[in-house]
């Protein structure tokens, strides 16, 4: 079996991170695997692409050897452009919904607008231009390629059948590699080498944010940060925020701003922390949430999307309704007010990564959906069937 993936970014984001993660997995049970991407950042893999330029890219009898091989679609900047070349290929097409773009005028997510129900017809609260062509477009090529699809979270696969009563979808939640976990030797000592190696106070409790894009990932409540970091602050003195995702290094007081990080840097800020805090008012299943509960590191989030299918309130972390910053910033100071608490609940989470999260999970589920997938899309097996004779 030959699986190719496409995404938009070459590899950073959840959902660049997450086609190569499964690659990884495919890979160590036999099953071949290619890549191309629609915008380079600087890793050293797959091809780049434009979105028109995909299906042809797949046609190419030099690229992928028959049409029995799987194209699995992980993102695109322009979906339209995108999936009208498919309507000439036999290739197998699944479709992974990391975000709601497949289903909106394009937004990734749309928030409190219900428009996308009824095709995005009134004026668009983000101001995206061609909001109705690019949402018409989508709908009629989901309905003519009739892709398999697949969503991380229950929460998007019942937003998907509202509007596609007939699509395949199926929910498969996202998974982490095991090797995330916690180190061996998890210690108070190693947490403060940790802290001095990143320029803070040893001795301080230390709240972690991440998001790609830094303070100006709107979805992700990036423009939220400073304002729970002051309510925090004010009530945990000792507090020190390392906020990771933008584009340069920056400090302000116990604010320390860090660019985009790799894997390998970004758990060491992890091993300092103390509590991940994200203030997602749009997510559908993260994957900075299941790295941190492979960890051990307890998290206070909003109850956006898929989130609350990750995370228990209560029982492996605390959430606070999407937008309320005083819950939010109480949960974070609850949790560094009683490290007991804060252990139980990164207990919690480790348990439930290991039971619902691992990569077997995942990855199994995705070889079973491959191979039971038919061999040719249902559209050119009925115009098969149609010319015979």
């Amino acid at each position: 079996m030959h699986v190719h993936h496409h995404t938009t970014l070459q590899s950073q984001g959840g959902t660049a991170q997450f086609a190569h993660n499964l690659m990884a997995w495919l890979a160590r049970h036999d099953v071949t695997g290619s890549h191309t991407y629609e915008i380079q950042d600087n890793a050293s893999t797959g091809q780049c692409l434009s979105p028109f330029a995909v299906a042809e890219h797949v046609r190419n009898p030099g690229n992928l050897a028959d049409d029995t091989a799987i194209v699995h679609l992980h993102g695109s900047a322009d979906w339209p452009t995108c999936l009208d070349g498919f309507a000439a290929t036999s290739h197998r097409l699944v479709l992974t919904l990391h975000d709601c773009r497949l289903l909106t005028g394009g937004c990734a997510y749309p928030l409190h607008c219900g428009a996308w129900k009824t095709g995005c017809q009134q004026d668009c609260p983000q101001n995206l231009a061609a909001h109705a062509d690019h949402s018409r477009a989508v709908f009629r090529l989901l309905e003519t390629l009739r892709p398999l699809l697949i969503s991380p979270s229950a929460w998007l696969s019942r937003m998907v059948r509202e509007i596609h009563p007939q699509a395949r979808i199926h929910t498969i939640p996202n998974a982490v590699p095991e090797s995330l976990g916690p180190p061996a030797s998890k210690s108070s000592e190693e947490k403060r080498i940790v802290k001095r190696e990143l320029g803070i106070d040893a001795a301080g409790k230390v709240v972690l944010f991440v998001a790609h894009g830094g303070k100006q990932a709107m979805y992700k409540g990036g423009h939220l940060w400073e304002r729970l970091w002051k309510r925090v602050k004010q009530g945990e003195p000792r507090a020190v925020a390392v906020a990771v995702g933008g584009n340069a290094i920056h400090r302000s007081g116990d604010f320390l701003e860090l660019p985009y990080l790799d894997q390998e840097r970004l758990l060491r800020c992890m091993d300092a922390a103390d509590v991940l805090v994200y203030p997602s008012l749009a997510d559908n299943h993260p994957l900075i949430i299941l790295e941190a509960m492979c960890r051990g590191l307890p998290c206070a989030a909003f109850a956006s999307g898929g989130i609350p299918e990750q995370v228990i309130h209560e029982q492996s972390g605390l959430l606070s309704p999407p937008g309320d910053m005083v819950s939010l910033a109480a949960s974070v100071l609850e949790i560094l007010g009683n490290p007991r608490l804060g252990r139980q609940l990164a207990q919690a989470g480790r348990d439930r990564f290991i039971r619902l999260f691992q990569m077997d999970h995942m990855g199994r589920r995705h070889l079973r959906l491959y191979a039971e997938s038919p061999l040719s899309r249902p559209d050119r097996a009925a115009s098969r069937s149609s010319n015979v004779g």
